[in-house]
């Protein structure tokens, strides 16, 4: 069971140099990760060649991130730069993260990234707000229209918006091309329940190592799953 569940489980790593980079990787890797969301806006620009050429000769399952410091990352140069360097380091990769804004102004990358076989994320992270869920149900709809899948985070306040949030999971057009949940200490269950109601996958992290909060370490999301579908075995995922 353990095997098939790490399929979905995603270890997000935050890597500062390339020598990080390695050592996060392989940690991930020994932990039985099968796929991993390189943060790379770590790293130097001219590191990030380096880094993803890498992570393609480890082999594993790849979601590339280069986060932008008005989406809550640590990117802070060119917005033109960073979109040709999102470009240069995705051939090979499984997916690539673009936030909600960037995909409505460049459509023309999502074309180009499709074209190279790399499924498109995108992402919506609500730092201060918990919209309605007529909102959330919009922003879903609108992302697909363009992207593979949706990532939408919100920050509740009470328990019946983070419930917004995985409500979303009940539209039968979204299964499987959403993944939403809230962030925060208080709401980590929700990155547990998103698998269980249909998200093709969840962010974990390495031990200690959170690199969002509310993260849990992806050995504490795998037994979460583990107990939840041992005790409904019925439940199908």
């Amino acid at each position: 069971m353990r095997s098939s569940l790490a399929e979905k489980v995603c270890v997000s790593i935050l890597p500062r140099s390339i020598g990080e980079l390695r050592q996060l990787c392989e940690s991930a890797l020994e932990l039985g990760a099968k796929l991993i969301e390189l943060r790379l806006d770590g790293l130097q620009e001219l590191e990030m060649g380096e880094a993803a050429k890498i992570s393609n000769d480890m082999g594993f399952r790849r979601i590339i991130t280069l986060r932008p410091s008005w989406e809550g990352g640590l990117y802070a140069g060119d917005e033109q730069k960073r979109l040709e360097l999102l470009s240069s380091v995705s051939t090979g990769v499984e997916c690539v993260d673009l936030e909600f804004k960037t995909i409505e102004s460049n459509p023309r990358l999502v074309e180009e990234l499709k074209s190279l076989g790399v499924k498109v994320i995108s992402s919506r992270h609500y730092f201060n707000e918990a919209p309605s869920s007529l909102e959330l149900r919009r922003i879903v709809a609108k992302g697909l229209e363009s992207a593979d899948i949706v990532k939408v985070v919100n920050n509740p306040r009470r328990v019946s918006e983070a419930m917004d949030v995985l409500a979303l999971y009940s539209e039968a057009s979204f299964r499987g091309r959403v993944v939403a949940f809230s962030m925060g200490e208080r709401w980590c269950l929700t990155r547990v329940l998103s698998i269980l109601l249909g998200s093709p996958f969840t962010y974990a992290s390495l031990p200690g190592q959170p690199v969002a909060p509310g993260q849990p370490s992806f050995s504490e999301a795998l037994e979460a799953l583990e107990v939840f579908l041992t005790s409904w075995p019925s439940w199908q995922l």
